[in-house]
């Protein structure tokens, strides 16, 4: 089953800043390496928000980076 990975840049205002950046992915761990790659390799201040949907165009996960914790 094909996947659709989409990237969002995401302003300050919460909206998204640019047009999205569109991948294919050939199953569910090629769409996971794709997002995180691309979610975790953004500046900071420049967050970015992964959506993967089926071929059917039904939501998959949505990754918008890992939890910062602090001890």
């Amino acid at each position: 089953m094909a996947y659709r990975v989409r990237i969002d840049r995401i302003g300050k205002t919460g909206m998204p800043r640019s047009a999205p950046r569109i991948y294919n992915a050939r199953d569910e761990a090629d769409a996971v390496t794709i997002a995180t790659y691309e979610v975790e390799g953004s500046k900071p201040g420049r967050p970015r928000v992964a959506t993967v949907t089926d071929s059917a165009g039904h939501r998959v996960f949505i990754y918008s980076g890992r939890v910062g914790t602090t001890l």
